[in-house]
Formats: structure tokens, sequence, C-alpha cells
């Protein structure tokens, strides 16, 4: 089985929306990270009130201000980057990339780049609309979309992924 899509700039940026809370260490990260702007927004509140040095007020703005980035801004930061240096690093805009579902090992062709992995290494996979997300070690994540088989079916893929898998 075969799957394959077009990566582009657009395609990569709206990655940065889908699975943002996924397992239970990012969902702390997000806790924390509201927690840290609460507390900013709470110290600009009583500053603005009770008054305070510049040192307090320096401190509660780089808190509102690093929490919202964190929040809002850093994971399309991070994916822009991503995909500058993959465009760099191609040569080109935009590129194919292949996940074949193999006998033995998943390979994923980027472009001219090439990776293998293992069945045995997948621990989870996830489904939301037309996005498939296969975990695996690491927590790396193979990204496949179910309308864009080649080869086969998302149906088939994910019934030989139950059996090559103890998922």
């Amino acid at each position: 089985m075969k799957n394959e899509f077009k990566v582009n700039k657009e395609k990569m940026m709206s990655w940065a929306k889908e699975f943002y809370l996924h397992g239970t260490a990012n969902i702390i990260l997000f806790i924390l990270w509201c927690f840290v702007g609460l507390c900013g927004l709470c110290q600009v509140v009583l500053y603005s009130i009770y008054g305070g040095d510049w040192i307090n007020w320096y401190i509660a703005i780089i808190f509102l201000l690093l929490s919202v980035y964190k929040l809002f801004f850093e994971r399309f930061v991070v994916i822009s980057r991503r995909y500058k240096l993959y465009s760099k690093t191609y040569g080109v805009t935009e590129w194919i990339r292949t996940v074949e579902f193999a006998d033995e090992e998943i390979i994923i062709t980027d472009h001219s780049s090439v990776s293998k992995h293992k069945y045995e290494n997948i621990k989870k996979i996830k489904e939301k609309n037309d996005v498939v997300m296969i975990f695996i070690n690491n927590n790396m994540a193979i990204r496949i979309y179910k309308n864009a088989f080649v080869e086969g079916s998302w149906e088939e893929c994910k019934e030989m992924l139950k059996a090559k898998t103890t998922l």
C-alpha cells in the first residue's frame, strides 16, 4: 500500500493546528504555560493598582509575553523553520511525500530523503477527519491522509497495521 501527497508551506502550516495537545507531556506543558501567563497577568493587574518597581513590571511582562508566545505562536514558528530547512535541503518549494507500507517496514520518501521504520515500533494510531497519525518510538509521528492512497485504501492499511502490531 502506498500513500502519496504534496508537501508545501501551506500544508505544513496546517499541521501546526492538528494534534496540538497530544500526549500527557504536552497537556502538562500547556497547563504550566497557562499558569505562567495567568501569573504574569495577575502581576500586571496588581502593579497597575498598587504600583511596582521597573523590575516587577519587567518580570510580569516577560511572563505574559513568553506564555502567549509558547501557547499560540511557537508551533507555527517551528513549522515555518522546518519548512525552510526542508525546502533549502531539497532545493524545491514543494515535494511529494510517499509513505509505503511494505511487508517488513514503513518506507517514507520525502523528495530525495528516505527513512524506514519497523512495524513493531508503532505505539499508537490516531484518526482525525481525513488525517491519520501513526505514532512510533521517541514520540515521532508519521502523517498520512485517508484519501491520498495511490495503492490500496485506508481500510486495507488499517487491517494490515492491526495484523502487524499489537494495537
